[in-house]
């Protein structure tokens, strides 16, 4: 079934309204932590452009080819200067600013390359180099956009580029303005951003919606526009993740991002009954409660162990002790919290779902369910450990439980797979926003 939009959605199409919101093109600050948090040694290096280096209130010329080497001996900190002798940093912050437009290339020992356009502030706390990436906004925004969804996305999908353009700048304009001095490059805790590096046809998008960004329809302030991957087909209230009331991330049933997205569209995660026990301080568990949000999203997990020991975690909590940190995404991990739980006991019998009350734990041979889940060609699920560890040598009799879920992230605000989706079906950029915004506006300063 088609989905339409609202008759006050597409009145939002009337839009570029608001002309006192704070949204023109800035330099901004960005803390590179998502790789370089815990950086000892650092080569910078100009691609292009010309710079200045600024050092213990001094300046010289830091043209193309130029190389800077920061790092540490005896916990002190030192610098090499292009190719000149090492000396020891005495000071407080060190500069490579931008004088003409231009990049620079950022490498550690650990295999980090990376390039940045504008300049770069570095300064030795805590045993580490701390990086500040100065750039303009737009710039940085070409960083954010194809990282956050995908360059190969133009095809076929420019207008969900578009409107994850006016979500990254809306939220690194809140996030930036009223005295807040900067932001940073990763997405557990801002946006993800990865310099020029990944620039691509994505740019496209930025270009085409220069300036905009969505605001409260009646204060015309810069919303949280907050975003995640994939919403599995309902997104989430704002409140229930963060406590916060929002009324512009309200959770609603979202059909566009129902049967797209491959893995994260729907993912299965396998775990013993003792690694689920241990991992939260039980003995093999023996049952699991789900408590949920109207959304299907689970607020809270009760596990029973074969000891009669009860424990409560919340949800996300759950998630967060088996989600993929660092790894790859596949079909086989636990990636959000809208999901169904089924015991397999090692008896005769069938698998059942654990979704409400206890109820009756349901019983599959483990080599026929082994047979059927593998096509025959995996272990037994006795031996198994878990989808992310594997199987272990010897057999365990106290069963495994199945995790059956749709979605990635936590489904606030905008499902990027869901924008992508609407783009394909030809809704333009505007109608996306204002179909995951609720209350909002696009205004263009």
């Amino acid at each position: 079934m088609m989905y339409r939009l609202p008759f006050l959605w597409i009145v939002s199409l009337i839009l570029v309204l608001a002309q006192s919101a704070p949204c023109q093109a800035k330099t901004i600050s960005v803390e590179l932590v998502w790789n370089l948090s815990q950086a000892g040694w650092v080569q910078i290096g100009v691609e292009t452009g010309d710079y200045q280096l600024s050092l213990d209130n001094k300046t010289r010329q830091f043209p193309a080819g130029s190389t800077l080497q920061v790092g540490w001996g005896g916990w002190t900190p030192v610098l090499r200067i292009n190719h000149e002798e090492f000396q020891i940093f005495s000071g407080s912050v060190l500069e490579v600013r931008e004088i003409n437009p231009g990049s620079l290339r950022v490498k550690t020992p650990e295999g980090i390359d990376a390039v940045y356009r504008g300049g770069l502030q570095l300064s030795w706390q805590d045993g580490h180099w701390r990086l500040i990436n100065r750039v303009d906004s737009e710039d940085y925004l070409k960083g954010v956009v194809p990282i956050e969804m995908s360059n190969t996305w133009a095809k076929g999908g420019a207008e969900a580029l578009k409107a994850q353009t006016v979500a990254a700048r809306t939220y690194m304009v809140r996030h930036t303005d009223n005295g807040k001095k900067k932001i940073t490059d990763s997405p557990d805790i801002h946006q993800a951003y990865a310099g020029m590096i990944v620039e691509g046809e994505a740019s496209e998008a930025v270009e085409a919606t220069r300036g905009e960004i969505l605001v409260d329809a009646q204060t015309k302030q810069p919303i949280e526009a907050l975003y995640s991957s994939h919403s599995g087909g309902y997104s989430e209230d704002a409140k229930n993740v963060w406590g916060n009331i929002d009324i512009h991330n309200v959770s609603h049933p979202d059909p566009y991002s129902l049967g797209i997205g491959g893995a994260v569209n729907h993912w299965r995660f396998i775990v013993s009954a003792p690694l689920l026990g241990s991992t939260f301080g039980l003995g093999p568990v023996q049952k699991v409660e789900l408590d949920k949000l109207p959304s299907g999203r689970v607020k809270s997990v009760r596990m029973l162990d074969e000891f009669g020991q009860t424990k409560t975690v919340k949800g996300r909590a759950f998630v967060q002790a088996f989600y993929p940190f660092g790894q790859p995404i596949r079909k086989e991990a636990f990636l959000g919290s809208l999901f169904e739980a089924q015991t397999i006991t090692p008896s005769r019998g069938s698998p059942s779902s654990s979704t409400g009350l206890f109820g009756s734990p349901g019983y599959l041979r483990f080599s026929e369910f082994a047979k059927s889940y593998y096509h025959g060609q995996g272990p037994l699920l006795s031996k198994v450990l878990s989808s992310s560890l594997g199987t272990s040598p010897d057999p365990q009799p106290f069963g495994v439980f199945i995790f059956v879920g749709r979605g990635w992230g936590h489904g606030v605000g905008m499902s990027q797979w869901g924008a992508y989706n609407m783009a394909q079906l030809g809704y333009k950029y505007q109608e996306i926003l204002a179909y995951y915004y609720n209350n909002t506006l696009i205004s263009k300063g």
